[in-house]
């Protein structure tokens, strides 16, 4: 009698099918990695896309800021420049007043039978020329100046007498400090 092994045939049929389910399996690997890449692909790309719409969308807004904010520097130059000149126009009223007030203050001090020829004003120092007919005057325009607040430190520089027309006449200069 022959003996046949079936069972060598039935193991060898069965070493057969995992070689195509390996295949297959294989094939199904590779497929859903590639599926898997096309969506990482897509993805990519549309994240791609859309950072580049954000980056473009940035720099319109970008571009936008520093318009306003070049607007916004000339504004501030401008304000530094109008309160610059606003400072200088209350500097120019405040300096407006004393010279009016100095000669007011003078103007009230002066006795009678005394002119004055010049006055000059620098640095807040006066310097005044002037004539009179005596000296006794002089002697009360000086006590008169010294009665007010308004000027400090009164000097006589010169008082000599010189003939105008036949007239004894007393010329003097004065100086003095404006306290304000």
């Amino acid at each position: 009698m022959t003996k046949i092994n079936l069972l060598q045939r039935a193991k060898k049929k069965k070493k057969a099918a995992p070689a195509s389910f390996r295949a297959i399996l294989s094939l199904l690997f590779v497929g859903g990695f590639l599926v898997v890449l096309g969506y990482g692909w897509i993805f990519l790309t549309g994240t791609a896309t859309r950072l580049r719409a954000e980056k473009s969308g940035l720099s319109k807004d970008l571009e936008v800021l520093k318009a306003q904010l070049k607007e916004v520097e000339n504004f501030e130059r401008d304000k530094k420049e109008v309160t610059e000149k606003i400072e200088i126009i209350r500097q120019l009223q405040r300096n407006q007043t004393i010279p009016v007030h100095l000669l007011m203050e003078i103007s009230e001090r002066l006795p009678e039978r005394i002119w004055l020829t010049r006055i000059t004003e620098t640095a807040g120092v006066i310097d005044l020329e002037g004539k009179a007919t005596g000296n006794g005057e002089i002697v009360d325009f000086i006590n008169n100046l010294k009665q007010s607040t308004f000027f400090s430190n009164i000097q006589i520089l010169e008082s000599r007498q010189v003939i105008e027309a036949e007239t004894p006449i007393y010329t003097f200069k004065l100086k003095w400090a404006i306290t304000i």
